[in-house]
């Protein structure tokens, strides 16, 4: 999980609330099962599929012949994959694709070490790589193939993460003392944020032409986020809510291009606080099965 972008919680003042149970991995997998149910039993793809911690991947590995798992990380998806005691047939039907979906890590990070390697100050080269951010022309989608069933679970909000510290970390090595500026810097974090709705649009594009015609997609996302913090009244405590997208509302991002079939929502635990002072992050997950279509 990436960190929330900087800036203020978008409610002021420190709230409390009872702790709540992380439903994450059961309510993903089940409605995940009910996307899978939907579609017709021939090809799946998984993409971004890290661990799969919340994805069923025994029970598609039983309904599809064929079941892509793509992400950009090779070590947790084989891990995840050598974990499932699976007949040997079921087994074979997974095939592993590794491939950054974003369509602009790369590119833009070949022009950043371009102008990294000629830069003689730290505020110019901060302004060259936020206009070379800008200025990157996306790759083509890597996973080609039409699908019957796309399952893209919290991917959107971790399309920008490869660039983003991938090019901090260059940055911090060619100019180790300016590494605070880079990230207090406004034109930097625009150009970021500009970068990052981009990605996440032409990746729900690219879904459009990955499913098949009578195809289903399951997308969901971590829309919000807060930090929790456990109290000695066993209560918990948060400063308020980090917006991760553009909009609080996942739906926003597919209307008139899929016509949404079933909505889910739930909480997400992460480092769950278990002692007085412990800060934990909880995620407002939105769910969404489409299919083809206008909505």
């Amino acid at each position: 999980m990436s960190a929330p972008p900087p800036g203020d919680p978008s409610a002021g003042g420190r709230h409390r609330l009872a702790p709540i149970a992380c439903r994450h991995r059961q309510r993903s997998g089940e409605m995940i099962l009910r996307a899978a149910q939907a579609a017709a039993p021939g090809r799946a793809a998984v993409l971004g599929a890290g661990a799969c911690e919340e994805i069923p991947l025994a029970e598609l590995a039983a309904r599809f012949d064929e079941v892509t798992l793509n992400d950009v990380d090779e070590q947790p998806l084989r891990s995840a994959v050598d974990a499932l005691d699976l007949p040997e047939a079921a087994r074979g039907k997974l095939r592993i694709e590794m491939a950054d979906l974003s369509g602009l890590t790369q590119p833009a990070l070949a022009a950043i070490d371009q102008l990294l390697a000629v830069s003689s100050g730290a505020a110019s080269a901060i302004e060259a790589m936020s206009a070379a951010v800008r200025a990157a022309e996306p790759a083509e989608f890597p996973i080609t193939g039409r699908r019957d069933l796309v399952v893209a679970s919290c991917v959107l909000s971790q399309l920008h993460f490869g660039l983003t510290h991938q090019a901090g970390a260059r940055f911090a090595a060619r100019f180790p003392d300016a590494e605070e500026r880079l990230r207090a810097s406004r034109v930097w974090k625009a150009a970021l944020y500009d970068t990052a709705r981009g990605m996440e649009d032409r990746f729900v594009g690219e879904l459009t032409k990955l499913v098949t015609d009578d195809g289903v997609v399951y997308l969901s996302e971590s829309v919000q986020m807060c930090y929790v913090q456990l109290g000695p009244d066993g209560q918990w405590q948060t400063e308020g809510t980090y917006r991760m997208l553009r909009t609080k509302d996942l739906a926003d991002y597919v209307r008139g291009q899929f016509a949404i079939e079933q909505r889910g929502r739930w909480e997400w635990i992460v480092d769950r606080p278990a002692v007085v002072g412990d800060v934990g992050r909880m995620y407002d997950v939105q769910a969404l099965v489409l299919r083809r279509g206008g909505g």
